[in-house]
């Protein structure tokens, strides 16, 4: 049983995206950067995806600094887990990247992807 597609309340297809919503939409994705759309821009579009892009870079910064502090504290015992921590650390941050990248295109297609697991909490943020 597949989920209901999300609501296509103010969907843009990719020929009705300004200059400024792409702009904004690349923004999105990228950390902190997210603020910037969902401050300046009104269009829900731009907005809802500013939205995913500030939830997925505060799930982010929780899990890096859970790794960062994992490792720390179980590098004191030995130094195989410190670089076992640093290997997840960087995987974390491709995956985190690749996302990105895919939210990016998405939304410059016109689409509304929800990123598994945390596009429920999109909505009700």
């Amino acid at each position: 049983m597949e989920p209901d597609p999300l609501p296509p309340d103010d969907v843009a297809a990719p020929e009705e995206l300004d200059e400024e919503d792409k702009v904004m939409l690349v923004f999105s994705y990228l950390w902190v950067l997210a603020l910037v759309p969902f401050m300046v821009t009104r269009r829900e579009y731009v907005r809802w995806h500013a939205r995913q892009g500030l939830l997925l870079c505060g799930v982010a910064g929780v899990v890096f600094f859970g790794v960062i502090l994992v490792g720390a504290i179980l590098s004191t015992l030995t130094k195989v887990l410190a670089w076992l921590f640093a290997f997840a650390l960087v995987n974390l941050v491709f995956l985190y990247m690749a996302l990105a990248l895919v939210c990016i295109i998405k939304a410059l297609r016109g689409e509304r992807w929800a990123i598994p697991f945390l596009g429920d909490l999109v909505e009700r943020f």
